[in-house]
């Protein structure tokens, strides 16, 4: 069952001094908008995918919900508009809505990516486990992705974070943060033998990993976060290589883009990029705003330049 309700989808500036369009380190800030949506459990969005031609936008959500919105581009492909955003629950092993069969702490969506095949599939935490959807339409059950102990037995609320895949083929998994008191965040590789390889993640500043694209040519970005309460908040991208992957040693990427709380941010926790009519580069970041009133649902478009 789709959720629709009255909704206001509002522009935004990223700096409300220098309206339009701003450079922050390698990006260039293009449009904003900011989601209200007067349905119930709206909210906590995390994951995004964005179709290749920009016309629609997915996310899921910390309830357990599919969230879509169609999109609307300019010539140049510049975001000009957000169209009606509905909402349905996702549905779990047992064909049935997970809303009213799951605890809450078992419903909790993180990660979302695109399969090579066209297949979409979600990570959870706290219950840590991956689901591959056939497709949205939900006439059929999920498949559950076959995980190592070193994956389902992370701290509860530090799970599978970032899922992506590969211009290979290959899956990347990143958890949130440190399992432990080390700055060594868990990070896997599904490789193509189907055997999960360990390659870590190093936590730099005390950022945590809240999701990541893979580009066409291999670089991967990555969507981090700073909080400290009660209301200290910083993001930052950082850019991994693809010698990286294969090197032996954790992933070290170099930051190349960090918002601080001068300008209009939240709780980033979806990244997906898309290819422009000239070859441009857009990223995409969707924000959760843990169901607060004092946070807000954003999604923002930005230009990646060299």
């Amino acid at each position: 069952m789709r959720d629709t309700g009255e909704q206001t989808i509002t522009p935004v500036d990223l700096d409300p001094r220098n309206p339009g369009e701003v450079r922050i380190g390698n990006v260039v800030f293009l449009a904003g908008y900011k989601l209200d949506f007067d349905a119930r459990f709206f909210g906590g969005l995390s994951g995004l995918l964005i179709a290749g031609d920009g016309g629609s936008m997915l996310a899921v959500t910390d309830h357990g919900d599919w969230v879509e919105a169609p999109l609307n581009h300019d010539s140049t492909g510049r975001l000009t508009g957000v169209g009606t955003v509905t909402m349905s629950p996702l549905i779990g092993v047992d064909g049935e809505a997970i809303d009213t069969i799951l605890e809450p702490q078992e419903r909790d969506a993180e990660g979302l990516a695109r399969m090579p095949d066209g297949r979409v599939m979600v990570s959870f935490e706290r219950r840590h486990r991956v689901w591959v959807y056939d497709d949205l339409a939900q006439e059929h059950e999920p498949l559950e992705l076959d995980l190592p102990e070193t994956i389902t037995r992370l701290p509860g609320n530090d799970g599978i974070e970032t899922i992506t895949f590969l211009p290979d083929g290959r899956l990347l998994m990143i958890a949130e943060e440190p399992a432990s008191t080390g700055t060594t965040i868990d990070a896997w590789i599904l490789e193509d033998d189907l055997t999960w390889r360990w390659v870590g993640y190093i936590m730099r500043d005390g950022f945590s990993v809240t999701d990541a694209t893979a580009l066409p040519d291999g670089r991967i970005i990555v969507l981090e976060r700073w909080f400290a309460a009660p209301m200290s908040l910083r993001i930052r991208l950082r850019e991994l290589t693809p010698a990286m992957l294969d090197s032996g040693a954790p992933l070290d990427g170099v930051p190349t883009v960090l918002f601080k709380q001068n300008l209009i941010i939240d709780n980033f926790e979806g990244l997906d990029h898309r290819i422009g009519p000239k070859g441009e580069i857009f990223l995409y970041m969707i924000s959760d705003d843990n169901f607060a009133l004092l946070q807000a649902t954003y999604l923002y478009q930005f230009r990646l330049d060299p």
